[in-house]
């Protein structure tokens, strides 16, 4: 079953067990600036681990609820707010995609392959000035569990603006600001791909980490 778009770092550590949760589905995440292409990678892991016989829940952050429409009408310069009302906005909607899609796929035993995920608010809201210590406090308590696999797909800035082109018209969608982003991605350590390649290498990549879990 793959449920339409509705809407760091342990990333290392391979699929595992939750303790009290049996059985437990894998959640997987696919992270990077604007242009890597997780949308379109996203979809072929989905569809390549449904041909394999998994049930397959395909989401993304931010959302298309309440409050991640809130934040794209913010992204699309429709109204003012500070970093914090922008975190708050992205936690708003974490909690709800976690309680009406991630945790409640995760207890019935499907895989779930996330299009962003916490390690994107760690990276953007401390390019944007946030304290680091604080979001990591933040994320790194239960309400917001790890996910079993993360892979950030990293592709330089010019490639990621040459593929957005004339459709990067979000706040977060420029050269510096997203340097800044993908310094701090950097700093999360976590498993890289490159995003650069063509779509079936940067696919075959995925496959690969993923198989070999």
């Amino acid at each position: 079953m793959r449920i339409p778009h509705p809407a760091t770092p342990a990333s290392r550590a391979g699929l595992r067990q939750t303790d009290g949760v049996s059985p437990r589905g894998r959640f997987l995440v696919l992270e990077g600036i604007d242009g890597s292409g997780k949308t379109e990678q996203t979809r072929r892991l989905a569809a390549w681990l449904e041909q394999r016989g998994h049930r397959v829940v395909s989401t993304r952050e931010p959302t298309d609820g309440a409050f991640g429409r809130r934040y794209r009408a913010w992204a699309r310069g429709e109204f003012e707010a500070t970093p914090d009302q922008v975190l708050e906005m992205f936690l708003a909607d974490r909690r709800e995609h976690l309680a009406t899609v991630v945790l409640p796929a995760l207890s019935r035993g499907d895989v779930v392959v996330c299009d962003r995920y916490k390690h994107s608010t760690l990276a953007y809201q401390a390019a944007q000035g946030l304290d680091r210590a604080r979001l990591r406090a933040l994320f790194d308590t239960p309400e917001f569990p790890e996910p079993d696999l993360v892979l950030w797909l990293r592709v330089p800035i010019p490639v990621a603006l040459s593929r957005m082109g004339a459709n990067a018209t979000e706040r977060f969608e420029r050269a510096d600001f997203l340097a800044w982003v993908d310094a701090e991605y950097a700093r999360l350590g976590l498993d890289e791909i490159d995003a650069s390649a063509p779509p079936d290498a940067v696919e075959r990549a995925i496959r690969n980490r993923v198989e070999s879990l």
